[in-house]
């Protein structure tokens, strides 16, 4: 979603945003994944056609590359704040286990979708009020 919707924003600091954005959450799915393995599951990756479904269903066709429009870059945040809320219950829920392991695991994910959060909302009140990216300052990209 966060790559995607890179491709589509025109703003250098949504770019930024949305590429860090996209980084972490590659980073969260690597670490669910390495759990997943050591017990015993295997990934099963969504085929071409449910990628391609879900893209259009988040994207309309009429938004291009760099030609979002601000009312467009405000909706797709708003999705996204939905997207971290429902991944910090989750997380929290999760860092509740029995096992000790996976509690540490949860919590760290948890943490970072509240990060995630905030910047979310920082960016949709800058869109909302001036219609311009507030983004975030990198600190090695």
């Amino acid at each position: 979603y966060y790559s995607r919707l890179m491709e589509l924003v025109g703003d250098e600091k949504a770019k930024l945003l949305m590429k860090s954005l996209a980084q972490d959450e590659r980073e969260h799915a690597e670490v669910l994944e390495k759990e997943l393995r050591k017990r015993g599951g295997a990934l099963r990756l969504p085929s071409k056609k449910e990628v391609q479904k879900g893209l259009r269903e988040i994207f309309p066709e009429r938004i291009r590359e760099n030609g979002i429009a601000t009312k467009d870059a405000v909706e797709a945040i708003k999705l996204a704040i939905r997207t971290e809320k429902r991944s910090i219950m989750f997380y929290s829920k999760n860092s509740k286990s029995k096992e000790k392991s996976l509690n540490k695991v949860f919590k760290r994910l948890e943490k970072m979708e509240v990060g995630h959060l905030e910047l979310l909302e920082e960016n949709l009140h800058y869109l909302k009020d001036d219609g311009v990216w507030y983004g975030y300052l990198p600190l090695l990209d």
